[in-house]
């Protein structure tokens, strides 16, 4: 396996807890032929240094072969996407909750990091997903998910109406409180929480999920990830749908507008400890084969 020269730690500089786990970090001595800088999450630029390594900004990121994220999934969401732009690996150090995505313990991130640089690691391709927005012919895209899309009505307390097609061929009409394109690494996220599956994140496929479903028969649906998915809400005039990108709304769709959702042309590269197994991460994150009543 290459080592790595040019590492990226990404994190939100107001989270003290992320700065200090990233101190303890930096009181080890790399290699002198190992580059170290920082990058922060949360666009603040508060900070132009940490322990005397340098807090560089997006334009410097090319420069970098290895993003290590500290914190938690939203971190790692946002360093995923930092991954994809510049076709940069990826790996995430867990001070979040839960922490699908950010594998390496706090506790072991120095071993961890020092087996990295020397070679030692696995890799997975992960698939992404981006949304793109029609209006009278002219597409736009709005951006990519690494776990999922999601279409809600803007106004609580009402049901939405939207209708899928996948290549071209017209599905259902869902009503509800929206709907959900997720990818594999989305299978234990939002999609999760509304009964969707769980897949394997090596699966090449999308999963349908309606939100809170107004019938019993609207259920999930698991199709090839080559395929197009048209998503048309139903709006009324004045009325507007947003669409989240991994959690983060940013998109208002009106009346007349449609959405196109494809996977992105290339995957994202995550790095991963070489005793890591998908599986477990299942079982310890979902307490399977655990006494759930146990104090």
């Amino acid at each position: 396996m290459p080592s790595f020269k040019n590492i990226l730690f990404v994190l939100n500089t107001g989270d003290q807890n992320s700065v200090d786990s990233l101190k303890v970090i930096l009181q080890k001595n790399f290699s002198h032929d190992v580059s170290v800088k920082i990058f922060d999450s949360s666009y603040s630029n508060n900070i132009t240094e940490i322990d005397l390594i340098k807090v560089i900004n997006e334009s410097e990121i090319h420069q970098c072969d290895l993003i290590i994220s500290i914190g938690g999934d939203g971190t790692m969401l946002k360093s995923a996407k930092l991954s994809h732009q510049h076709q940069i690996p990826v790996t995430g150090i867990n001070k979040g909750r839960l922490g699908f995505l950010t594998d390496i313990n706090p506790s072991a991130a120095n071993k961890t990091i020092n087996n990295l640089i020397s070679g030692k690691f696995i890799t997975e391709d992960r698939l992404l997903i981006e949304t793109i927005i029609n209006k009278d012919g002219i597409k736009n895209s709005i951006g990519i998910a690494l776990n999922d899309v999601a279409i809600r009505r803007k106004e609580t307390g009402r049901m939405m109406k939207v209708t899928t097609s996948i290549d071209g061929n017209y599905i259902n009409q869902h009503e509800g409180d929206g709907f959900i394109v997720s990818t594999p690494t989305g299978s234990t996220a939002y999609s999760l929480s509304c009964g969707g599956p769980i897949l394997k994140p090596d699966v090449e496929a999308f999963i349908l999920v309606p939100i809170c479903p107004h019938s019993l028969n609207d259920r999930p649906m698991v199709i090839p990830s080559n395929s197009e998915i048209l998503i048309e809400p139903i709006l009324n005039t004045g009325e507007i749908a947003e669409i989240a990108l991994d959690g983060d709304s940013s998109y208002e769709i009106k009346q007349g507008e449609t959405i196109i959702i494809n996977a992105t042309k290339t995957p994202i590269k995550l790095i991963h400890p070489e005793d890591y197994d998908y599986f477990d991460v299942l079982r310890s994150k979902l307490l399977w084969g655990s006494n759930k009543k146990k104090n």
